[in-house]
């Protein structure tokens, strides 16, 4: 269990301390005429988050009555956000990192060999389409909105603990399947939290913190894909 643990630790000590040499040497060059139709699911989860945050942040950037405090971040997508003309670039930000993280979730499901692995996966699969979902049925949709919201936020975190479970047990990829769990735990405290005690009447900040664990889980999870093929 040492040697497999230090193996491990091998590939991801170097993100854990903040080097990021590992991605640009996929970047570069020679790396880039590398790359074949496989690689792109696992570029597709790199880009899941920065391209979500990205249009989120301009969002939220735009509207300017927005409240991390009293909003929720599907304001930015509805009435509120299309008083700024900020409502097409939330929800074309979901859709497209809904897209990105489908493509991403369904190379693991083909991936994965043990049943319960494909499960957790096809699971992280209906929280990209609840994703995608959230941006194609913003607020002013109606309740199908509050519904995708919620499958969203319930699968994502559940479908890494399935998967990250498998792998602690069968002692494959320990540091991973520790953080999905921890992820999990994570998302659980975070929507348990009593916010109004902190004046927080709003969602936004449990749906950014959770959302951002599990984001996490994903960026790392490519990274050792797109490694393993180059050690």
């Amino acid at each position: 269990m040492g040697s497999e643990f230090q193996k491990i630790w091998k590939i991801y000590k170097k993100f854990i301390i903040g080097d990021i040499r590992p991605i640009k040497r996929i970047l570069q060059g020679d790396n880039i005429m590398k790359l074949d139709l496989r690689d792109i699911p696992y570029l597709c989860g790199l880009l899941t988050p920065i391209i979500a945050y990205a249009l989120i942040f301009m969002a939220i950037s735009i509207t300017r009555e927005f409240s991390w405090y009293h909003n929720a971040l599907s304001d930015l997508g509805g009435p509120l956000g299309i008083r700024y003309g900020a409502n097409v670039v939330f929800n074309s930000g979901l859709i497209i990192a809904g897209i990105l993280l489908l493509i991403f979730a369904i190379q693991v499901l083909t991936d994965f060999q043990y049943l319960v692995r494909k499960i957790g996966a096809f699971i992280l699969l209906l929280s990209a389409i609840s994703l995608t979902l959230i941006g194609v049925f913003p607020e002013t949709a109606g309740k199908i909105h509050y519904y995708v919201s919620v499958a969203f936020f319930i699968t994502f975190p559940l479908g890494m603990l399935i998967i990250s479970t498998v792998d602690i047990i069968k002692r494959e990829d320990l540091v991973l399947g520790i953080y999905g769990v921890i992820v999990f735990i994570l998302c659980a405290v975070i929507w348990s939290l009593p916010w109004g005690i902190f004046g927080v009447t709003g969602v936004a900040i449990p749906e950014f913190l959770s959302s951002l664990t599990g984001s996490i889980w994903i960026v790392l999870f490519a990274i050792k894909k797109l490694l393993e093929k180059r050690h």
